[in-house]
């Protein structure tokens, strides 16, 4: 049953009820359904195992949600492990070119400082890097074992339930022959003729004679509708349809009661019919009975695959661009210091200038870290 969370929803509930009415030798339903020993293990096993195999793709959605996770902080590690390893690249050049300008200005200690802050950072960019390439092998690993899973639990939910609906029609015909009985039948009815015409009355009379000994050893289908508006029943109906077959029908006794109404006799052979819908409703319950005598009815609907994660997971790695690299300093002819290269601890100082020239005085610059 659903809640109604708004106001001006309808529920609508369709109850099938089926009954044998007016069966006076007794025929009845059978009791509680008996499933036969080999049988009833051999579907508490495939249950018990079909449990076991959704836990398990459970398992493999939460570890492919678990490497998501990883991959996504991953991801927003090396965007930002590579701008720190820009910005300590591009200050490294900065120094290692105004000390090539101006020798012995800057102390070998800042820059061997600037050095081991770029390497830290490149290193720090790396190993992001490898936890990205580790998180999309672990889901790429995920992935292949996702799809045998899933592909084995359809195996073993097709087994499960085609047992269960040999089960289930083995039952249902049982049910079916037990009511399908043939039964005599004899019963007078009478009508109220009113304006109708004496032969119109007579068939009238027939005919309400055939419904009567129909209803007496027939199935009748019971359909209950229920309407619910604004948390209020606002409409109830029980509509009921009688379905059997009558044979080697017999009339006799037809005659007037009275001056208004008239009455005739029928003897009948009634079998009762079962319709598709009726089937059905009888296969629901049974099915509903061995799903609770063999460990309960398996929620599919809750079962995911986790191939689809995996396929998301991999769909987002191709929406991932890394952050270019930021741009280097005009100034310079020295070689660019690529990420992948070891950074020298310290440039070579050049050569002194000539003696004859005189040494230029110049302030030092102030460098932030």
């Amino acid at each position: 049953m659903r809640s109604l969370f708004e106001t001006h929803m309808f529920f609508r509930c369709t109850l099938l009820i089926l009954a044998a009415l007016a069966f006076s030798s007794g025929h009845a339903f059978a009791g509680p359904i008996v499933i036969a020993f080999e049988e009833l293990r051999d579907l508490k096993d495939q249950r018990n195992q079909l449990s076991a195999q959704i836990k398990r793709l459970d398992n493999i959605s939460k570890q492919v949600a678990a490497a998501q996770a990883e991959k996504s902080a991953a991801k927003t590690s090396i965007r930002r492990q590579e701008a720190e390893s820009n910005e300590a690249r591009i200050k490294l050049e900065k120094l290692q070119n105004f000390d090539r300008d101006n020798p012995g200005e800057i102390s070998p200690k800042q820059l061997n400082a600037a050095v081991d802050r770029n390497k830290l950072a490149f290193s720090a960019l790396k190993l992001a890097k490898e936890n990205l390439v580790s998180a999309d092998s672990r889901i790429n690993t995920l992935g292949s074992e996702a799809s045998t899973q899933y592909a084995e639990f359809l195996r073993m939910q097709k087994s499960f339930e085609r047992d269960v609906n040999r089960v289930v029609d083995v039952h249902v015909d049982e049910q079916i022959r037990i009511l399908q009985v043939a039964k005599e039948v004899e019963v007078t009815e009478r009508v109220a003729c009113g304006d109708d015409s004496i032969p119109v009355c007579k068939e009238r009379s027939k005919k309400a004679a055939e419904l009567k000994a129909t209803e007496r050893g027939s199935v009748v289908f019971i359909n209950s509708f229920t309407e619910v508006k604004n948390f209020k029943l606002s409409k109830e109906e029980l509509r009921s349809e009688v379905q059997a077959t009558l044979t080697n029908k017999v009339f006799s006794n037809q005659h007037f009661v009275g001056d208004s109404e008239y009455e005739t006799t029928i003897r009948a052979s009634v079998v009762p019919a079962i319709s598709p819908a009726l089937r059905n409703q009888m296969a629901g319950a049974i099915r509903s009975e061995v799903y609770g005598i063999v460990g309960g009815r398996v929620d599919y609907s809750q079962v995911q695959n986790p191939s689809q994660l995996v396929s998301s997971a991999q769909a987002d790695a191709e929406d991932f661009e890394e952050v270019p690299p930021a741009a280097k300093p005009a100034k310079g002819k020295k070689k660019d210091i690529e990420p992948q290269q070891e950074v020298p601890a310290v440039q070579e100082e050049p050569p002194p200038p000539p003696p004859q020239r005189a040494p230029r005085r110049l302030e030092k610059p102030t460098f932030t870290f």
